[in-house]
């Protein structure tokens, strides 16, 4: 299998929540499924189950900091890039491999760096689980998790009529500038067999030779930030906390993204300062109730690096910063003279 590429990334304000509370971050989640389940127990759709899911984790989220926004963009992303690797997954994937998908996408959706808590990973994982027992398919999950083919956000190139070029399960069908192998040392990585490409990779087609376009990424609501630069791994702080010193072009919670715009409706609009989201884009079940979910990629074209280009990732410095004039008593000269 193969995951889309460049990923989807996750919010700032869902990352910071994640460091500050991983335990809470997790049952939060394991909340949402259990209403997944009930939803289609009781003989809902996936849109509906999706839905559901929203409603219940929407004000658990509120109470840990995260807007309505960001939750909503967390959404878009999750359905973007879970969904993205499940269509290009193998079709009779059960629990166990659904829920290594979740675990591997989530991950490479967090700033470089960054490593995802295990409370949270174990959650993901049962996330998988939960799905399967629902009686939800692999390839009917990426269905519903991601926009329509062709709309914005849609993960996949599709062709001059709007059609994805990629069968379901047949990612050598992507072409290699559009898509990325699981982790080498992830989740898909340890279940091996079909989840992972096979030795000397898939023969994908150029996107040259193919009739096809990248659909446009998803916009961020107003407020909403996208994951910043690496952030080491998951501690108490995962980035700048929400209201401090990030991106000084950031709106209120320091956040990023566009998805969840059922979620809106659901608390009764934004919160606090924020503006309101705009209208939802699409009616795909995932980016409206897990339109209550996880996040889109940013605006202006491809989903790149989190890391600003103009920083060192390793360092938070800019480069040029080297360059500055250094104090007399530094200066490989020595003293003045």
């Amino acid at each position: 299998m193969m995951f889309p590429t460049p990923m989807p990334e996750m919010p700032q304000e869902i990352v910071d929540a994640i460091g500050a509370d991983p335990g809470a971050f997790a049952d939060a989640l394991g909340t949402g499924m259990e209403a997944f389940q009930g939803a289609m127990a009781d003989g809902g759709d996936m849109g509906s189950a999706f839905q559901a899911m929203g409603d219940v984790m929407g004000p658990i989220m509120q109470d840990m900091g995260i807007s309505p926004e960001a939750f909503d963009a967390a959404g878009d992303a999750f359905g973007c890039a879970c969904g993205g690797g499940m269509h290009m997954g193998p079709a009779d994937a059960g629990g166990p491999e659904m829920g290594a998908m979740i675990q591997d996408a989530c991950e490479m959706m967090l700033p470089e760096g960054t490593d995802m808590p295990g409370p949270v990973m174990d959650a993901l994982g049962d996330m998988g689980q939960g799905f399967a027992d629902a009686g939800c398919s692999c390839h009917d999950l990426a269905g519903e998790m991601m926009p329509p083919p062709g709309e914005p956000g849609f993960p996949m190139p599709c062709d001059s009529a709007g059609d994805c070029v990629v069968p379901p399960g047949d990612p050598g069908a992507c072409p290699g500038e559009c898509c990325q192998p699981p982790p080498p040392d992830g989740a898909c990585a340890d279940m091996g067999g079909s989840m992972m490409p096979p030795p000397g990779g898939y023969d994908h087609p150029p996107m040259d030779s193919m009739d096809c376009t990248m659909p446009p990424p998803m916009e961020p609501p107003p407020g909403v930030d996208m994951a910043g630069p690496p952030a080491g791994d998951m501690g108490p702080v995962a980035g700048p906390p929400p209201g401090d010193m990030g991106d000084p072009m950031a709106g209120p919670g320091d956040m990023a993204g566009d998805g969840m715009g059922a979620l809106d409706g659901a608390l009764g609009g934004p919160q606090g300062d924020a503006p309101p989201p705009p209208p939802p884009t699409q009616d795909d079940a995932m980016g409206q109730a897990m339109d209550q979910g996880m996040a889109p990629p940013p605006p202006g074209g491809e989903q790149g690096p989190p890391s600003d280009p103009g920083m060192d990732p390793g360092s938070g410095m800019d480069p040029g910063m080297d360059d500055m004039p250094k104090p007399p008593e530094e200066d490989d000269g020595g003293m003045v003279g």
